[in-house]
């Protein structure tokens, strides 16, 4: 599973760039831990690492799915959510990790955008707000866990 983020910032013939920042928080179930992680990006674009745009769509992405994941998955003292948030030169990356049913969200079917409020059916649109904000979004469920990685390309 982290293999993906070791393949993301290997050194490679360039010279050698600023290591990564890496964040990692532990959710245990309750949706006010959210506030956390949102403080972090909060932090890292007061101190001009990410530009803000970058950061409110990753927020926004955030909350959708941790509180997807708190809501439906099975978050709890003894089974926390891991949450990896990855700063570098030109990316905000970010890795859930949680317990559950399998479930992936980048299979979920876009939602009809286009009916009246009272032809749609309910759900899917934050889903839909993810796929659209995010330039990465890919699911695997791996050890029992289902793991989401997102990105935002910036500069």
């Amino acid at each position: 599973m982290w293999q993906w983020l070791k393949r993301l910032f290997s050194p490679g013939a360039a010279p050698a760039e600023p290591a990564p920042q890496v964040w990692n928080f532990r959710i245990k179930g309750g949706r006010a831990e959210i506030g956390a992680v949102n403080d972090a990006l909060e932090r890292a674009a007061m101190a001009g690492e990410v530009p803000e745009a970058a950061m409110r769509a990753m927020q926004v992405a955030l909350d959708e799915l941790l509180t997807n994941a708190i809501t439906h998955g099975s978050v709890s003292l003894n089974d926390p959510m891991q949450v990896d948030l990855i700063i570098h030169k030109s990316a905000l990356r970010a890795m859930i990790s949680h317990a559950g049913p399998a479930f992936d969200p980048t299979e979920v079917a876009a939602p009809d955008l286009e009916g009246s409020l009272q032809d749609r059916q309910i759900g899917g649109l934050g889903i839909h707000l993810v796929r659209s904000m995010m330039d990465e979004f890919s699911y695997e469920h791996a050890d029992g866990r289902n793991v989401l990685k997102l990105g935002k390309r910036f500069k």
